[in-house]
């Protein structure tokens, strides 16, 4: 399925899905104003996105026919949270023909920590379990975004050998950077988790180089494939 990105400007409703990490979140953006919906505690995806939805569509006076665009966050991450979030949006859009925007969950975490640091050179590490990491580099210009790294699976130990302890300009974001050790702290941000409302940012500049998908086509990132989870 194929938009402009002109037909984006024109889009009133767009409802956002983080589902990737600890912490479930569902924004929508009506009409220039956006609202969500986040739990305060970990894996309660499956118990309350729907009714976060519910919720969200009910304060806008928004149906669900009525929405134009569903972002959603596709990985990498958790198995079963990025399963529940992607199926929900694939619901929703097969029932309502509803284009989808698939968003790397890497490449959110590094926005919000663009926009909230005022940095623009990010380093995401988050912890894939099981000895392994989940990382991404970007560095961001005003509207665009450059990937210095593609995401990609490593091995706790391989760490070191795929950042440069000397920068001061990079700075390390998400629940992986605690196994760093030779970096000062002042560049840590542990505590910083992806959210749905961070992800309208993104849409612009993910449009620049991606069609839409349908419903049919929206699969999860998992990089390690559905097997790695399986053992976890």
């Amino acid at each position: 399925m194929k938009k402009s990105l002109e037909a984006l400007s024109k889009f009133k409703n767009i409802l956002a899905i983080e589902t990737s990490g600890l912490y479930c979140s569902v924004a929508l953006k009506s009409n220039g104003l956006i609202t969500q919906k986040a739990t305060k505690e970990a894996n309660k995806h499956g118990q309350v996105i729907l009714d976060f939805i519910e919720d969200l569509l009910t304060k806008s006076n928004v149906n669900k026919a009525d929405i134009d665009l569903i972002a959603v966050s596709n990985g990498p991450g958790s198995f079963t949270g990025l399963r529940i979030g992607c199926s929900v949006a694939q619901g929703l859009a097969f029932a309502n023909n509803i284009p989808l925007l698939p968003i790397s969950s890497l490449a959110n975490l590094a926005f919000q920590a663009n926009c909230e640091f005022k940095k623009s050179n990010i380093f995401v590490i988050t912890n894939a379990h099981m000895k392994e990491l989940y990382i991404g580099h970007y560095e961001f210009y005003k509207d665009q975004i450059k990937i210095l790294k593609k995401e990609s699976l490593i091995n706790l130990e391989e760490l070191s050998d795929h950042i440069d302890e000397n920068s001061k300009e990079t700075i390390y974001v998400g629940d992986g950077v605690g196994f760093l050790s030779k970096i000062s702290k002042t560049n840590i941000y542990e505590n910083l988790y992806s959210q749905a409302n961070n992800m309208f940012g993104l849409i612009k500049i993910a449009l620049i180089d991606k069609n839409f998908y349908l419903a049919e086509e929206l699969s999860p990132n998992y990089l390690s494939g559905e097997d790695h989870w399986q053992k976890s």
